[in-house]
């Protein structure tokens, strides 16, 4: 394959934040259907711009999406837009450890013992 044959997409969700890149050298028989194609004569490792830094990190060390699409190219993503994401993030469910205090914390109160 001709480094100029090759592609670089991206995949997007429904608020257009960018969820993956890829460039079809090293996965060729990857599913495009859905897929952004940001560059059609890309090299063999991705790149969200011509030029740019090969493989990029497309997410915060917590999980949130850096990138999204505007419909024509990318764009780094606010801070305030990261942030959004961030304080959407539902609280974890309380660990077994947790929920056991609190059953011992009511037991306790409902006998009048304070701990």
């Amino acid at each position: 394959m001709n480094t100029n044959d090759i592609r670089h997409y991206i995949a997007i969700d429904a608020q257009g934040r960018i969820t993956s890149g890829w460039s079809d050298g090293p996965q060729r028989d990857r599913d495009t259907t859905g897929a952004v194609c940001i560059n059609e004569a890309g090299g063999y490792q991705f790149r969200l711009h011509p030029g740019g830094e090969e493989n990029p990190p497309l997410y915060t060390e917590d999980g949130i999406p850096l990138y999204r699409w505007d419909g024509e190219r990318v764009v780094r993503r606010s801070e305030e837009e990261v942030q959004a994401d961030r304080t959407a993030i539902p609280p974890p469910p309380p660990s077994e450890q947790e929920r056991l205090r609190a059953d011992v914390d009511f037991l306790a109160a409902m006998q009048g013992v304070t701990l």
